[in-house]
């Protein structure tokens, strides 16, 4: 297997299954101004750098292993920084001569979610820490110890110099600040935890249009979290429980007009909203989607 080095691919490739379509890339650059990030071959645009990495790429072709050209002169080099762990910040002079009024607040530290201990992961997910892009095989292959290696820390963009809050390298070109590597090892995060008071119930606006044998129905809810949302149907209700943004939830049952086929009916999550295509049993018209507000 061959790893892809086009912008915004990434994914691991058989070279002898490679076809036009199997890689969606952008051929442009990164473009970040005034706080937006996104590239110059495209319109989207994100102000965080996580939301900036999944912009899906604008165009389809064959995947490709060969290195990036780059053609900045001063681009760093961080050979000598693959082994270096962050060092602690140096204390303010000044501060020291002249001793505060109360002691200064110790910096907190990054903050490192884990997986539960059982918890069960589907296969072929991904790592969701920084700079890691494993793929879930199996507890024994998957969860061991030190075998992730990522930046527990933030994304650092300042004066021209790129980097992570959390170590010191630095890079001026965007394709070399990729190349940073971790500076902390420990186990692979696919699944996380989230504490209870940071978990934000919201409702969703909702709308709903109907066919003679379909109701279609539209829940808006921006960057919906795939791997843990989930939609149920049943006879005369479906039940929803959304995860977005950023650690939103979604949870509500919709007690239906009418009956429905559940094995027919379906569901999608796209970039800004949650589409169910409700079957109908019987092919009469709805007044309202719900049975309560008839």
């Amino acid at each position: 297997m061959q790893k892809c080095t086009r912008n915004g691919c990434g994914q691991s490739y058989d070279p002898t299954a490679n076809n036009p379509m199997a890689c969606q890339y952008h051929p442009g650059k990164p473009d970040f101004h005034e706080g937006l990030k996104g590239w110059t071959c495209c319109k989207p645009r994100e102000h965080s750098f996580d939301d900036f990495m999944e912009i899906k790429g604008c165009q389809l072709g064959l995947h490709s292993n060969e290195p990036k050209h780059n053609d900045d002169p001063f681009k760093a080099d961080l050979t000598k920084y693959d082994d270096v762990l962050p060092e602690p910040q140096p204390e303010n002079v000044a501060e020291a001569i002249a001793p505060p009024a109360s002691a200064p607040k110790a910096p907190e530290p990054d903050f490192v979610d884990e997986d539960p201990a059982g918890i069960v992961v589907a296969a072929g997910a991904k790592c969701k820490r920084n700079d890691c892009n494993a793929v879930f095989e199996s507890e024994e292959r998957s969860h061991g110890a030190e075998q992730c290696q990522f930046h527990p820390g933030k994304v650092l963009f300042h004066e021209g110099n790129k980097g992570w809050t959390c170590c010191k390298p630095r890079a001026t070109d965007f394709d070399e600040f990729m190349k940073i590597k971790g500076c902390v090892r420990g186990r692979h995060l696919f699944v996380g935890t989230q504490l209870a008071d940071e978990i934000k119930a919201e409702k969703c606006r909702r709308d709903f249009y109907q066919m003679a044998n379909d109701v279609i129905v539209s829940i808006y809810a921006k960057k919906i979290k795939r791997d843990v949302s989930s939609l149920e149907f049943g006879a005369d209700s479906v039940r929803v429980h959304l995860v977005y943004g950023d650690g939103k939830v979604y949870d509500d049952t919709i007690h239906l007009h009418a009956e429905i086929d559940p094995a027919a009916s379906s569901f999608e999550f796209l970039s800004t909203k949650a589409e169910i295509k409700l079957v109908k049993k019987a092919q009469v018209q709805w007044p309202t989607l719900e049975k309560d507000n008839a």
